[in-house]
C-alpha cells in the first residue's frame, strides 16, 4: 500500500487537510442542529372531527362513513383507523414510506375539503393534520391561579405567545386546558311571547348584525372604491342594545327580553399543575434548530414576563426539553473522555507514552472529522445520532492501535522512525482497511431500511460509517505521520514488567491452550456448539426489547373511565391520583389533564382528544435513578390497582 508513504512524503498537505476537517467539525458542532430526537417525516396524517351531541353510531354513518370513502379513493394509503366517541371521531390515515409526505397531505386536505359540503353543518371542529416529531413541545409552561378569570388568564397567556413567536427557531405557540370565552344570551319566553316576538326573528338579527357582508364597488373619477358593511359586535353593550322589534310606538332592545353578559362554554378540557388550576402554554421548534440557543432565549423572554404579568397568577415550567437533550451530549463527551484516558492508559501500560498520545489526539479527530460529514449531510446532534457516536467510539479505536503498535515492533527491529511508519502501516494497510469495510457494510443495510425504524435510525448507522471512514482515512496517513515524527525506540537492558508478564502469560497458560486446542479440535468444536446451543436457550432469560426505554425523570398515568363518564366523575379520579401523588417526595410536579391527553412531550406519544372519560398525568421527578425509579412505578402500580371506579395505567416513556 502506497498511501502511507505518499502522506509521510507530503506530511505538509495532510496536515492541513486534517486540520481543515477539525476546523469544519469544531464549527459544525456549535452550530448544527440539536433536538431530541431526529427530524424525520412519517406519512402519518390525523383527521379530527368534533360534532357535540353526537352519538358514536350517527357519528360513524353521518360523518366517518363519508371521509373514509373519499379517503378509499386517494391511492398509497395503506391503512385508515377510526376511533369514534360521542361527539368526537379522531381518524388516523397511514400512506406508503417513499412518497412525497407534503404533496400526499395536500391532496388528502383537499379530498376532505370537497366532501365538506357532505357533512352535517353543525360540526364544531373538521381539521386534518401531518405528524411529525416536531409536533412535540420543546416548552410547556402553566399559567396557574384559582381566582383569576380564566378570560384574563388567556389575555396574559397571549402577551406571551406574542412575545415567543418572535424567538428565531419557534415553530408554534399554542394555549389549551381553558373554556372558551363566549356571550351568553338567556331569552325570556313570556316576554318574548307578551310582546310577540318569534325566537327566529331574534336569531337572524343576532346573526345579521354580527356579520360582515361585501357591498360591491362604488367608482369616483378615476378610482373605485370597495363598500361593505361594518358588521361585528365590539362591547357587550352592543349586542344588549340590539333592536330586536318595535312594540306599541316604542323600540324593543335585546336587554328588554333576554340576559345578556359573559361566561364561558362548558368545560371539555380541565388543566391543573400540582392540583391548581391552570392553562398551558406549549412551544413547539422549527426543524434544523439548536434547542438549546432557542431555549435559551425563550427562558429569557419567559423570565422577563414574569416580571411583568398580573398578581395573583404564577408561571410555571410544567416540561423542559433542553435540559434531556444537553445531558445526552454531556454524557457522550463524558463517554468520549473516559474512552481517550482508558485508550491511551492501556497504550501507555503496554507499548510508550507517546504511543497513547497519539492515539489519544486520533480517536477525537475521527469523532470530529464524523460530526462535519454528519453535518454536511443534514443530519443533527440528537439521540439516535449519539448512540451511534457512542458506538463508534467502541469502534475507531482499532485501526489506529494496530497502526501505532505494528510502528514499534518495526522500531524495535531496527528500522528508522520514518521507515517504520512507513513500512509498518504498508504492512496492515491491507487488513484494517478489509475490516473497515466489513463493519461499514454491516451498518450499511440500515441505511436502506424504507420504514418507520428505518427513518427513525437512519443516522445512527450513517455516524458510525462517517466515524469508521474517518479512522480508516486517518490510520493510513495521520497516525503513521505523528508516529514517524515522535516514537522512538529507546533499547532497554531488561525487558519492562508487563513484558515480563506478557511472556509468561502467553508461554504458560496461552501457548499450553492453543496446543491442546490444536491437538483435539474434535473437542473444542464440540464445546463451542455446546456454547453456542446454551446461549440460544438463555436467550428467552434476557428479553427483548426493539428499542430501549428512554429513561427520562418522566412518567404519563392515564386515567380511563367507563364510556360515558361524566367529566366531573374522571375530575374525581383525577383527585384521588393526586392525593396518592402528593405524599411523595420523589415527585418535583405534575400536570391533569381532565377530558383530553397532556400537550404532546415525547415523539411516540400522541395526546388522546376530547374525551370526558379520560385524564392523563404527566409526573415530572427530581431526577433518574434507576433503582429509585423503578421502585417508584412499582409503588405507584401497586397503589393505583386498588382503584376500583376505572382503569389507570402507568407508563415509562419508551422509545
Amino acid at each position: 500500500m502506497k498511501l502511507p508513504k505518499i502522506a509521510i512524503s507530503n506530511y505538509q498537505f495532510v496536515l492541513i487537510l486534517v486540520f481543515l476537517f477539525v476546523l469544519t467539525g469544531t464549527i459544525s458542532f456549535f452550530t448544527m442542529p440539536r433536538s431530541e430526537d431526529p427530524d424525520t417525516n412519517f406519512p402519518i396524517y390525523t383527521i379530527l372531527v368534533v360534532y357535540p351531541g353526537t352519538s358514536p353510531q350517527d357519528m360513524e354513518k353521518l360523518v366517518v362513513d363519508v371521509i373514509e370513502d373519499e379517503l378509499a379513493e386517494i391511492e398509497d394509503i395503506t391503512k385508515v383507523r377510526t376511533t369514534i366517541q360521542e361527539g368526537i371521531a379522531f381518524i388516523r390515515v397511514d400512506a406508503e414510506f417513499g412518497i412525497d409526505i407534503d404533496d400526499k397531505y395536500d391532496e388528502i386536505a383537499v379530498a376532505i375539503g370537497n366532501i365538506q359540503s357532505e357533512l352535517p353543518e353543525q360540526i364544531f371542529l373538521l381539521e386534518t393534520k401531518k405528524v411529525t416529531p416536531l409536533d412535540v413541545n420543546i416548552f410547556q409552561m402553566a399559567f396557574v391561579s384559582e381566582t383569576i378569570p380564566y378570560r384574563k388568564m388567556v389575555e396574559e397567556a397571549e402577551r406571551l405567545e406574542k412575545q415567543l413567536k418572535k424567538v428565531n427557531g419557534v415553530r408554534t405557540v399554542e394555549i389549551e386546558a381553558y373554556p372558551e370565552a363566549q356571550i351568553k344570551v338567556s331569552l325570556d319566553f313570556q316576554k318574548m311571547a307578551e310582546q310577540n316576538i318569534p325566537l327566529k326573528q331574534v336569531l337572524g338579527i343576532l346573526q345579521g348584525n354580527n356579520t360582515t357582508i361585501p357591498g360591491g364597488t362604488i367608482s369616483a373619477g378615476n378610482k373605485s372604491f370597495n363598500i361593505q358593511t361594518n358588521g361585528g359586535y365590539k362591547t357587550l353593550a352592543e349586542i344588549q342594545n340590539t333592536v330586536v322589534n318595535g312594540y306599541n310606538d316604542r323600540l324593543v332592545y335585546l336587554k328588554d327580553i333576554a340576559e345578556v353578559k359573559f361566561d364561558y362554554e362548558d368545560d371539555r378540557f380541565i388543566g391543573r399543575f400540582n392540583g391548581k388550576r391552570a392553562l398551558y402554554l406549549s412551544v413547539t421548534q422549527k426543524g434544523g434548530k439548536n434547542i438549546l440557543a432557542v431555549a435559551e432565549k425563550i427562558t429569557e423572554r419567559i423570565e422577563h414576563f414574569k416580571t411583568t404579568t398580573i398578581a395573583g397568577m404564577d408561571i410555571e415550567y410544567a416540561f423542559l426539553q433542553a435540559p434531556a437533550v444537553e445531558a445526552r451530549i454531556n454524557d457522550f463527551f463524558v463517554n468520549l473522555l473516559q474512552g481517550v484516558l482508558l485508550v491511551g492508559a492501556i497504550l501507555f501500560i503496554f507499548l510508550s507514552g507517546r504511543s497513547s498520545l497519539i492515539i489519544m489526539t486520533v480517536i477525537p479527530t475521527s469523532i470530529i472529522m464524523a460530526v462535519a460529514a454528519l453535518d454536511f449531510l443534514d443530519y443533527g446532534l440528537n439521540q439516535i445520532s449519539i448512540a451511534g457516536l457512542v458506538i463508534a467510539l467502541g469502534l475507531l479505536v482499532d485501526n489506529g492501535i494496530v497502526v501505532i503498535e505494528n510502528i514499534d515492533r518495526f522500531l524495535k527491529l531496527g528500522y528508522s522512525p520514518k521507515e517504520a511508519a512507513v513500512e509498518a502501516t504498508s504492512e496492515v494497510g491491507w487488513a484494517i482497511a478489509s475490516s473497515t469495510v466489513t463493519t461499514v457494510l454491516s451498518f450499511f443495510p440500515l441505511i436502506m431500511l424504507n420504514n418507520g425504524p428505518g427513518e427513525f435510525l437512519r443516522a445512527l448507522p450513517v455516524i458510525v460509517i462517517c466515524a469508521l471512514v474517518a479512522s480508516l482515512l486517518l490510520a493510513l496517513t495521520f497516525t503513521p505521520l505523528l508516529g514517524g515524527k515522535f516514537l522512538k525506540f529507546k533499547e532497554r537492558k531488561k525487558p519492562k514488567r508487563i513484558d515480563q508478564f506478557m511472556n509468561w502469560l502467553i508461554s504458560k497458560v496461552y501457548r499450553p491452550v492453543l496446543d491442546f486446542s490444536l491437538r483435539l479440535p474434535l473437542v473444542i468444536l464440540g464445546l463451542s456448539v455446546l456454547g453456542f446451543v446454551g446461549s440460544i436457550l438463555l436467550f428467552p432469560k434476557v428479553g427483548v426489547t426493539f428499542f430501549p426505554t428512554a429513561d427520562k425523570p418522566l412518567v404519563l398515568l392515564d386515567i380511563r373511565m367507563p364510556a360515558g363518564t361524566s367529566l366531573k366523575r374522571t375530575e374525581e379520579a383525577a383527585d384521588w391520583v393526586e392525593s396518592l401523588i402528593d405524599t411523595v417526595d420523589l415527585v418535583k410536579s405534575y400536570t391533569t389533564s381532565i377530558g383530553h391527553g397532556n400537550p404532546r412531550v415525547y415523539y411516540n406519544r400522541v395526546p388522546q382528544n376530547f374525551d370526558k372519560s379520560y385524564a392523563q398525568l404527566m409526573i415530572n421527578l427530581n431526577n433518574w435513578e434507576q433503582d429509585e425509579f423503578y421502585e417508584f412505578l412499582a409503588w405507584l402500580r401497586k397503589n393505583c390497582d386498588d382503584y376500583t371506579g376505572g382503569k389507570i395505567t402507568v407508563d415509562e416513556l419508551k422509545n
